[in-house]
């Protein structure tokens, strides 16, 4: 015999062994009538357990596709996720050698019973998980898988004390509703499935932990921590590039008229700022924001640098060429200086006799160039110390 017509025996011979197994056996009238069977007397608001004591047992695995959405102002989470359930229906089993080995059956969703689970902290309207397909596939061992998803809206107490520098942690509770705690318990898998991060969040951590409060459930966490770089270009840096330029004022003689200008324009600047963070943040009123109180310390040394500077301009404008009080004579006599010339007699009474003092020292208007040495120099120290304050408050 041919080598071809050896292996073609053998081939017929292994389909009449496989068939006379009886697995490919079932025809459509064994899987309706075994169906119809299963489903005969079932009760699909009964809990699918022979011994109503038993509680039931719910596998349960969740898994991110993406973080959809995150908004501090609002503060809420939205995520695109799905669910992985799975548990035994000890109505729904069968011996698959007395049925053609029938291994799977496909059932309605309205026929069998299945938990009702919902979220609990949800944005807008309370909904529950639906089965998208209609249909559960069931085992010959009574084993009902169940896979759901959609995008789940959520609150979630924002903490931006620290911003830009800041990690939020959200909880996603869900509860099985119209059961009590002993009569379903939900075994939930700590591992989440497809976590994967976004071009703002890292994610540090998330887990899944069983919620049995006062109902059964599961609370998905998740930890975010803010990736700073992009605010630390657009909002930080602008930010301490501003307050070292607000001190160059004392750099501006006075002369040029425009100290008064230049430092207003400089507050405004940080009104703008403030305002920016005021619509971006949540109105948080147990914690503030190191961000905020850093722009309203600028603001307020802003406000001081202006102050002395309009001291200074109206010292220059109006006293500019007379003498600091306790300034110190350099020098008496010369040519040029200031004579102050005083007429009198030996008896103090005014007569022919003159004495002439003549007395050379520093006006306001010399001062003034020390004075914004010395006012650029402690600001400058002010804002070095502030700005490492906060940077480290902010990054810790």
């Amino acid at each position: 015999m041919c080598p071809s017509r050896v292996l073609i025996v053998v081939k017929i011979a292994f389909l009449m062994i496989h068939r006379s197994s009886g697995s490919n056996n079932a025809t459509a009238e064994n899987v309706t009538s075994l169906r119809r069977l299963l489903l005969q007397n079932y009760d699909p608001y009964l809990r699918p357990r022979k011994l109503q004591a038993d509680p039931i047992i719910i596998d349960a695995r969740f898994g991110v596709n993406r973080l959809h959405d995150l908004s501090e102002k609002d503060g809420k989470i939205s995520v695109l996720g799905y669910f992985e359930f799975s548990w035994i229906d000890e109505f729904l089993t069968w011996d698959k050698e007395k049925h053609q080995n029938i291994s799977d059956i496909v059932v309605k969703t309205d026929d069998i019973w299945w938990p009702t689970i919902g979220l609990a902290n949800p944005i807008g309207d309370f909904e529950t998980l639906q089965n998208p397909y209609g249909i559960f596939r069931i085992s010959s061992t009574g084993l009902i898988k169940w896979t759901t998803g959609g995008l789940f809206s959520t609150m979630c107490d924002m903490d931006v004390q620290k911003y830009p520098f800041d990690t939020q942690t959200c909880n996603l509770i869900f509860v099985v509703l119209g059961y009590n705690p002993t009569d379903i318990i939900i075994n939930a898998n700590p591992n989440v499935l497809k976590m994967r991060e976004t071009k703002e969040w890292t994610v540090v951590s998330s887990q899944v932990f069983d919620y049995t409060l006062s109902k059964s459930g599961l609370t998905v966490t998740l930890k975010l921590q803010r990736k700073p770089s992009f605010l630390i270009l657009t909002v930080v840096m602008p930010l301490t590039l501003l307050s070292f330029l607000n001190i160059l004022v004392f750099l501006v003689p006075i002369e040029s008229g425009e100290k008064t200008s230049y430092a207003i324009t400089t507050f405004l600047a940080y009104s703008i700022y403030l305002s920016a963070m005021g619509t971006s943040l949540p109105d948080d009123a147990e914690k503030v924001v190191y961000l905020t109180l850093y722009i309203e310390l600028l603001m307020f040394l802003s406000v001081l640098i202006t102050l002395l500077v309009i001291i200074q301009i109206r010292l220059g404008i109006y006293h500019g060429d007379r003498l600091p009080p306790f300034c110190p004579i350099n020098h008496v006599g010369g040519e040029g200086n200031d004579v102050i010339t005083t007429t009198g007699d030996k008896d103090k009474s005014f007569g022919d006799e003159t004495t002439k003092r003549e007395i050379q020292g520093e006006t306001w208007a010399s001062r003034m160039i020390v004075i914004d040495r010395i006012l650029f120099m402690i600001f400058l120290f002010v804002l070095g110390l502030l700005n490492v304050i906060f940077f480290t408050l902010m990054s810790s």
